[in-house]
């Protein structure tokens, strides 16, 4: 009997009812784990890193089956991850639930091989007392609307950057949009509520119920199913509908914004509707069999057959084996130079894959324990797989096998390398009055193209006489990466100006994002694992990746990468017009050391590279071939695996030691002045390519101080756990380059013309958020905080002259989107490199470098701002 409630205060019964809640948290958290942890990751990729918000604009702006399939894997994994903790849930018989239900072997398949593998499903034992715990159940039917709203949460902060400029309040409609992602789940609620309800033959007071009131709540529940019905048809057309718009019409506008969340939204209901009436299919179909209600009847028996949990499973199985189909392709077109569609799917597919293989064999697991399943072959056969796995990672991590899977190829030096003394030879022969050195900051696909875009147009205002006075070029990741195309566009294409710009645009425009997450989760992961580490033919991504450049480079397919070595394919640019700049590729070695090749024969390596190592000369006459030895400078920690150098060790991206390049032409720099024949008198300008928008903030920030007077604008910091600050400090990248930068500003202001400093930002667009989150705190100066938001205003209204239509209508596309930090860049954000080349700062200071290109008389920097 259960106690009588009547003379329960409320909080007596609030507290019961809280009580409840967290034991039915308890358990849908032990059951839902795996599927939360996905969650997370999911959020965490899409949302926290910038390269997901190019990937969605890309999505909209490329083509319809990128999209389609986006949306196809969110609506797939709503399900399956709202769906697999029930077993969980009832086979490890959580909340003593274990006598509730029987399990049954069901064959819905039956040709060879699927009918040897059974699906295991439940039904709830007959006459039982249980009481199913409807809170839990209701918690994990929220999963799948929580992965919809992460969903829709990745939309609104991949169009923020554009949405906060337009003339309508953005803050206001994002909130409601959020709001808006309760409602579901509160109407699931009340509706499951009132099912049970009308369900009931006891009272509370477990009483029964007078048998003309059953009867009428019978009718009110057939009801309840018939307009449910009728509800599941009209928001399943209304999605078809909205996703046809969305796919063949919706772009990148506000317009296309509200079409897309709005079809998301239509989504979130069509899996509301189909939880609420899955088990009831055959039932409410019955219910129209009138003329009139033939749509509806023939749209409810199209899934009527999924009542069957066997059926419903084999689901699962086919999104499956769509994501398996879909993942191999990429996978092929990733190793074969082919197609790929966007990232998103990919990874979204991934997640399905691998949560389906993980959330079968728990479940699995667990049946098989309860049913006393452990001495069937399937089981032995399960446990010796997982044997073998373990046995295998055992293997690869504990054990003394060497790990060939990023292992870069070597190849023989020709000994017919440029050698020091007659690089310096040229120098020496050169009658320009301003010799230069060209350091590029790193950052993804942003950093190259924005390096390849500005070398370019000097290369063009100067008619090639820029790199021909530029004694060095180095950089750090996609700044490095940037540069040593340039010096293969130029060995191919040498001053065919308009002709580079082609293989730019072209070189800018492939997707290497899909390449990195396709091989990422898939071969790469596998071949870690012994015996597939050892060389097997295979390699892996970054390789494929500088496959896909050297390609476009050379116009001409190849499957595998040059064997040149990098110093003779340097040679080859060097020869193609008498000169050319010498070529630092900077990487980070594992003892905290520096990586480098110089593509000079130098003397002695340590008298001009302190605390480096020589990767360019390796023992016993061995070299890295060009690409593979560009390749080491861009592999990003976590995200790109590190280069492995037989004999010397792990190799990963320069920015961990100096994201900008500075140290390396500082280096050069200092290694001549030590010969006063070399450089003489000469002027040096040093021309430093940045394109971070952190990096940018900066520079409005303390050029507002400057025009104002401000020595320091007053902030409430956000207080910060330790640990954070002690990552947030350790994972800056500018910590060094930030020093060089400030090093060599004083040094020009001290020099009286004999030092030049350039410094090419990529402008960006800054809002008051972005400056209070470079500050880590809101400005608490009323006064300051106002001029500041009139100084950025000004700020961007150049920006915005130069990448938008004046009288833009709502649906009319953005045709820009400022670059993110990735592998892949959408059209829009291409459009922005080209259109922002024309800003007037770039402009004075492109200006001002082709003066000293030309000029022959010492000049002091006149107009400071040039500098920056």
């Amino acid at each position: 009997m259960k106690p009588n409630t009547k003379n329960k205060s409320w909080i007596e019964s609030s507290i019961d009812a809280l009580h409840h809640f967290v034991r039915s948290f308890k358990n849908f958290f032990k059951s839902s784990f795996l599927s939360l942890l996905v969650i997370t990751i999911i959020l965490l990729l899409l949302t926290q890193m910038d390269q997901a918000f190019t990937m969605m604009v890309d999505l909209i702006e490329g083509g319809w089956f990128s999209l389609l399939l986006a949306f196809f894997f969110i609506n797939a994994l709503a399900i399956a991850l709202s769906h697999y903790p029930i077993y969980t849930y009832y086979a490890s018989g959580l909340n003593n639930s274990g006598d509730y239900t029987e399990w049954h072997e069901k064959n819905p398949i039956r040709f060879w091989p699927f009918k040897r593998y059974p699906i295991f499903v439940f039904t709830a034992k007959k006459d039982t007392t249980y009481v199913p715990d409807n809170w839990a159940n209701y918690l994990r039917y929220f999963i799948g609307l929580l992965i919809h709203g992460v969903w829709i949460h990745f939309i609104i902060s991949s169009f923020k950057p554009n949405l906060i400029f337009e003339n309508f309040p953005f803050a206001i409609v994002k909130g409601i949009i959020y709001m808006f992602l309760v409602i579901p789940f509160v109407l699931y609620i009340y509706i499951k509520e009132k099912e049970v309800r009308l369900k009931r033959v006891k009272d509370k007071q477990n009483k029964p119920i007078p048998e003309q009131v059953q009867q009428e709540n019978i009718k009110k529940l057939r009801a309840l199913y018939k307009r449910l019905g009728i509800y599941y048809f009209i928001i399943a057309l209304i999605m078809i509908l909205l996703l046809i718009v969305t796919i063949f019409i919706g772009n990148f506008s506000p317009g296309g914004f509200f079409l897309i969340i709005l079809t998301s939204y239509a989504f979130i209901f069509n899996y509301l509707f189909f939880r609420l009436l899955r088990t009831k299919l055959t039932l409410v179909k019955s219910m129209f069999t009138s003329a009139v209600a033939l749509p509806v009847n023939l749209f409810l028996g199209i899934f009527s057959g999924m009542q069957k949990s066997e059926n419903y499973m084999l689901l699962f199985y086919f999104n499956f084996l769509i994501a398996f189909v879909f993942l191999l392709f990429s996978t092929l077109s990733s190793i074969n130079g082919g197609h790929l569609v966007n990232g998103i799917p990919i990874l979204l597919a991934f997640f399905y894959f691998y949560y389906f293989i993980i959330a079968s064999l728990g479940k699995y697991f667990f049946v098989a324990r309860k049913n006393n399943l452990q001495k069937t072959k399937r089981y032995k056969l399960f446990l010796a797989g997982t044997a073998i796995a373990v046995v295998l990672i055992f293997i690869t991590n504990f054990s003394n096998v060497e790990v060939t899977t990023h292992e870069l190829d070597l190849v023989e030096n020709t000994k017919s390398e440029i050698t020091e003394q007659v690089f310096l030879d040229s120098l020496k022969a050169k009658q320009d009055n301003t010799l230069f050195f060209i350091a590029s900051h790193g950052g993804g696909l942003k950093a190259n193209v924005w390096t390849l875009n500005v070398l370019n147009k000097l290369q063009k205002s100067t008619e090639g006489k820029l790199l021909n006075q530029t004694i060095a070029l180095s950089g750090a990741s996609g700044g490095s990466l940037g540069l040593a195309l340039y010096t293969g566009l130029y060995k191919e294409d040498g001053l065919d100006f308009d002709k580079i710009q082609k293989k730019i645009d072209v070189l800018s425009r492939q997707n290497y994002t899909s390449l990195d997450l396709s091989l990422t989760f898939g071969l790469d992961t596998y071949r870690k694992i012994w015996p597939l580490s050892q060389r097997i033919g295979l390699k892996d991504r970054p390789y494929y990746a500088m496959i896909k450049y050297q390609n476009n480079i050379q116009n001409t397919p190849h499957e595998k990468l040059s064997e040149v070595s990098f110093r003779d394919y340097w040679k080859s640019a060097f020869t193609k017009h008498g000169y050319f700049p010498s070529l630092i590729m900077n990487t980070a070695g594992t003892k905290g050391n520096r990586g480098i090749l110089w593509s000079v024969k130098q003397e002695n390596f340590n008298d001009i590279f302190p605390y480096a190592e020589n990767l360019a000369d390796l023992e016993n006459n061995k070299t890295l071939p060009y690409y593979q030895a560009v390749s080491t400078t861009n592999r990003f920690p976590v995200f790109s695996p590190a280069a492995k150098i037989k004999g010397y060790g792990h190799y990963i991206d320069a920015g961990a030691i100096d994201n900008s390049g500075l140290l390396g032409c500082l280096d050069i720099q200092n290694y001549l002045q030590t010969n006063r024949k070399i450089l003489r008198d000469k002027q040096i300008a040093y021309i430093e390519i940045i394109n971070s928008k952190t990096l940018y903030i900066n520079y409005l920030v303390e050029l507002f101080k400057t025009e104002n007077n401000f020595d320091n604008i007053p902030k409430n910091e956000n207080e910060t756990d330790n640990i954070v600050v002690d990552l947030q400090t350790g994972l800056n990248l500018d910590k060094i380059p930030g020093y060089l930068s400030d090093y060599i500003n004083n040094w020009e202001e001290s020099q009286g013309g004999n030092i030049r400093y350039f410094k090419i930002f990529m402008p960006h667009k800054v809002s008051m958020d972005d400056v209070e989150s470079f500050f880590g705190g809101k400005i608490t100066d009323a006064e300051k905080a106002t001029l500041l938001k009139g100084f950025l205003a000004e700020k961007n209204t150049v920006i915005l002259n130069l990448t938008e239509k004046p009288e833009k209508s709502f649906f009319d596309p953005w045709e820009f989107y400022e670059p993110t930090l990735s592998r892949h860049l959408s059209k829009s954000s291409l459009n922005y490199v080209h259109a922002i080349l024309n800003h007037p700062l770039l402009r004075d200071q492109f200006k001002e470098i082709e003066t000293l290109v030309n000029t022959q008389v010492i000049e002091e920097n006149k107009n400071p701002e040039t500098a920056f």
